[in-house]
């Protein structure tokens, strides 16, 4: 399957950012609370600088290899079986992510919206909205994200501005919360929430190279502001010990909306945010499954493997209480995360090194 259009910088940082948002709205503030007490709100700045780092390293090593994707550099680095090694297991990670968050969106909805709706039949409609994307490829659905990402990122702003009189400084103390120990190994562990950049090495074929720094370091900035703004709201509203037990964050705020008799019942647009965001980015996951399956495995079409995939991951998802993963946040699936940031740097390693060794031999350069 090969990919002869591309899309713009602004359509990957929005693809991007929604990977990162959907977590922001869902559990992040909730989980930084449980880790960093009053101090919460100091992870995601913590995580958003260790991002930098990451993508700055990443990066470096990626400044010889032109436009290539991931997948290319394996395979003109180490040969064909790399290649398919790599892609089987960023497919299998980015599979095991799916079917963790498919359950937990579905359900999520259940409790906002449909509550008298069976499970199976709201994770259908994510189904149906995967499948599509899928069908139409990862552009539309960055073309797409370039409408539908501002617009749910202004509803989310819209809902911290409206809880503002909610707001409580002294919920803030002890300044350190839990102690800096915590906030270490909390922040260490949160690095998960940025797994999404595992992505951008399977879309630089899509935007060149050339944007590759705006593209990661402008996703990294403003999903870093949107994390740090969602937790300290939330902190800002409910004591650390109850904001530890709150699910869905962003829902419990935009309940407390109230003003006179005309403003009231706002989590309508906090289901809309929702349901807006989690589909874009249930498809767009889905999408780079099938993308990276069928370019590791070099089918010339990806549309007949589409339907099988959406069965297994279906399937998966009511088996997924008895695999480890299955809560998002939870400890293996923070390692599972934090391997698959790290998937790429070694792939970038590994080409670096068969760089050096072409050129002294006087080989082919990997470009």
């Amino acid at each position: 399957m090969r990919n002869k259009e591309g899309f713009g910088s602004w359509e990957s940082i929005c693809l991007l950012i929604n990977m990162i948002f959907v977590q922001a709205i869902l559990y992040f503030p909730k989980d930084a609370a449980g880790m960093g007490g009053s101090a919460g709100w100091i992870i995601p700045i913590a995580v958003t600088i260790m991002a930098y780092i990451y993508f700055a390293i990443a990066t470096g090593f990626y400044r010889q290899h032109g436009s290539l994707g991931l997948l290319e550099i394996c395979e003109k680095s180490a040969g064909k079986v790399f290649k398919i090694i790599v892609g089987l297991l960023a497919a299998l990670l980015l599979m095991l992510f799916e079917v963790s968050l498919l359950g937990e969106y579905a359900h999520s909805l259940k409790i906002v919206s449909l509550d008298k709706s069976p499970l199976a039949y709201i994770l259908i409609l994510f189904l149906v909205g995967m499948i599509a994307a899928a069908y139409y490829g990862i552009e539309v659905i960055a073309r797409i994200s370039a409408f539908i990402v501002p617009i749910c990122i202004l509803g989310f702003i819209l809902i911290t501005i409206g809880v503002i009189p909610e707001y409580h400084i002294d919920n803030l103390f002890p300044i350190l919360g839990k102690g800096v120990n915590s906030l270490i190994s909390g922040s260490t562990v949160s690095l998960h929430i940025f797994s999404p950049l595992l992505l951008i090495f399977f879309l630089i074929p899509f935007f060149k190279r050339r944007n590759l720094k705006r593209v990661g370091y402008l996703s990294i900035t403003i999903s870093g502001l949107i994390l740090f703004w969602a937790t300290l709201s939330f902190l800002l509203i409910y004591p650390y010990e109850m904001a530890a037990g709150k699910k869905i964050p962003i829902f419990q705020m935009a309940r407390l909306i109230e003003v006179g008799n005309y403003i009231q019942r706002v989590e309508s647009v906090f289901v809309l945010v929702f349901s807006l965001a989690s589909i874009l980015y249930m498809g767009a996951l889905f999408s780079f499954i099938i993308h990276i399956i069928a370019k590791t495995l070099d089918l010339d079409r990806h549309q007949p493997i589409i339907l099988p995939m959406a069965v297994i991951l279906y399937t998966m998802t009511f088996y997924k209480r008895g695999l480890p993963f299955h809560i998002p946040g939870n400890q293996m699936a923070n390692i599972l995360w934090i391997l698959a940031l790290l998937l790429p740097i070694i792939v970038l390693i590994i080409g670096s090194i068969k760089k050096v060794t072409y050129e002294n031999e006087g080989g082919q350069d990997c470009e």
